[in-house]
């Protein structure tokens, strides 16, 4: 692979150490790493570690994370118990799903790694390309080839993009990361607009013959600048897929920036580019595509399945369980894996709101299941506010964020749903630690990043705001309001504005038609008492 970039001007630190050695390379030195005594660490390794899927924790001082990746949330029930074996031995019992659909193992050291991966690899799994400028987890439909609604099963197009994308060097030099939604159910579940490149379910019509397919979205993505992705004009048929995800991956590598890493992103070369011109480079490498067709959309789901339902294959369910800020100790995912082989046959699903899914239930095991002293922790009904609420992982071990975001979001939803006990519809709170908006404040209800401010004459914890984001077929960012929150009035300004949506709120009308009906004025007004 010729490295056409090389010779430019002004690459930024991390591509010229990724000119020096690839980040793949670090998987042949994981022996000689863990061995090293962390200080003596280079910071160009330290980087590639994260090709690796190794990624240091806050703050700095020799623990790492591992993230396994779980493409459209695959997992087994001896899957998930090696991830909390790994735990357990090594990480402090500590388990985030993130909202990505993978699980993240925290304070790990470097002695443990080669232990670590090769425990990974023995049960089919992988953390390889978790972190880094590479093509991440697939996003995806956690109900592929379960799922009553999808218009067809995504699983065999997941399972082959993974194997194909993962620890390919043809791809392990990106400018940035590189994410991927990949789902044929109608609520967009792979939350298509905000991803490098998504394809939803597409029905096209030629002659009296219906052929189901692919819409496809490029250069989305969020962060300091947030974009959502534009749509093409292609019909992409099933069999296509892998083909356009790697003719944009080629487009990428070899034409995206790689000077200032805030500006590295595909959304940044997209919006540059223009739909034609991105549209004639594709077809460059993948020859001719089908034009036309319509999506094949429903109202959006927040990516949630709480409770149980019924599959597509008679007789058998699944079960949604809630997962309080994605977060659980090692015995809790081991007993969750429990559950899974006794009431099905081992099949669980992560979903990127960083819940579970128990599939393959028979109809004759659901009311044992129902009673099951471990649904009091991991719920199938949690409350509105509960159940629709997002955080990152926040500075407990991010190095970015300045907030606790689980902790403080924690007490926030608890208030909430004790002043609103009679709150009727889902209620979204993303809360994010930084401006890397992990937690995608920009399409919830209510987004908040976390930062700090001054107040009365002090610097406290504050954060911004965004008010009526959603995704789906009407996707559209919140607006973001001007100043900041201060933490200790936090939760009276959030009360306020749930208060003022259900006195003023028309009949059936979700808070986003309400935001995008009223305008932010009032909330405006709400965030300026709330900071005085």
């Amino acid at each position: 692979m010729e490295k056409v970039w090389a010779d430019r001007e002004n690459l930024n630190v991390n591509e010229k150490w990724k000119l020096e050695k690839d980040g793949l390379e670090i998987l042949k030195e994981i022996p000689e790493i863990a061995a090293t005594d962390y200080a003596s660490l280079a910071k160009s390794d330290i980087e590639r570690l994260k090709w690796a899927g190794i990624y240091a924790q806050r703050p700095k001082n020799g623990r790492f994370l591992v993230r396994v990746k779980l493409s459209s949330g695959e997992m087994t029930a001896a899957q998930a118990r090696v991830i909390a074996g790994i735990s357990r031995d090594f990480g402090a019992d500590s388990i985030q799903i993130t909202i990505r659909q993978c699980i993240q193992i925290h304070n790990l050291t470097q002695q443990n790694f080669p232990e670590v991966l090769r425990r990974l690899d023995a049960a089919g799994l992988t953390s390889v390309e978790g972190c880094g400028d590479v093509p991440r987890n697939i996003l995806g439909n956690p109900l592929m080839g379960i799922d009553p609604e999808e218009l067809f099963d995504t699983t065999d197009i997941v399972r082959k993009t993974a194997e194909a994308l993962i620890g390919n060097p043809a791809f392990s030099n990106l400018p940035r990361k590189y994410k991927i939604s990949i789902s044929a159910n109608p609520r967009d579940t792979g939350f298509a607009r905000i991803n490098d490149i998504a394809f939803v379910p597409a029905v096209r019509k030629r002659q009296g013959v219906t052929e189901n397919g692919f819409h496809v979205y490029v250069g989305g993505g969020l962060s300091s600048n947030p974009m959502l992705a534009e749509k093409l004009s292609f019909f992409i048929r099933p069999e296509e897929t892998l083909s356009v995800i790697r003719a944009v991956a080629f487009i990428f590598r070899d034409f995206g920036y790689r000077e200032s890493r805030t500006h590295c992103r595909l959304k940044f070369l997209v919006q540059d580019w223009g739909k034609e011109k991105l549209e004639k480079t594709i077809e460059s490498y993948t020859g001719p595509l089908l034009r036309g067709g319509r999506e094949y959309l429903r109202r959006w789901n927040y990516g949630r399945f709480h409770g149980f339902h019924k599959q597509k294959q008679p007789s058998l369910y699944y079960a949604g369980l809630h997962v309080p800020m994605g977060h659980m100790e090692a015995a809790d995912l081991e007993a969750l894996a429990n559950l899974a082989d006794e009431y099905g046959d081992g099949t669980m699903r992560t979903t990127n709101s960083q819940c579970v899914i128990v599939a393959n239930i028979p109809e004759r095991s659901l009311a044992a299941l129902k009673a099951e002293p471990l649904l009091e922790k991991f719920r199938p009904d949690p409350g509105p506010f509960e159940g629709y609420a997002a955080a990152c992982t926040g500075n407990r071990y991010c190095s970015f964020a300045p907030v606790d975001s689980k902790a403080v979001l924690d007490r926030l939803i608890a208030s909430l749903e004790a002043s609103f006990p009679k709150m009727d519809v889902p209620f979204r709170i993303n809360l994010t630690g930084c401006v890397h908006s992990c937690a995608q404040p920009q399409v919830a209800d209510i987004g908040l990043t976390g930062g700090k401010m001054r107040w009365k004459d002090a610097v406290t914890d504050g954060y911004a705001v965004w008010i009526g984001g959603t995704l789906g077929q009407n996707a559209h960012f919140g607006y973001q309001l001007d100043g900041r929150v201060p933490e200790e009035r936090l939760e009276g300004f959030v009360k306020a504005v749930v208060a003022l949506y259900l006195s003023e709120r028309k009949r059936g009308e979700d808070f986003a038609v309400f935001v995008k009906r009223t305008g932010s004025e009032a909330f405006q007004k709400l965030l300026d008492d709330a900071a005085a």
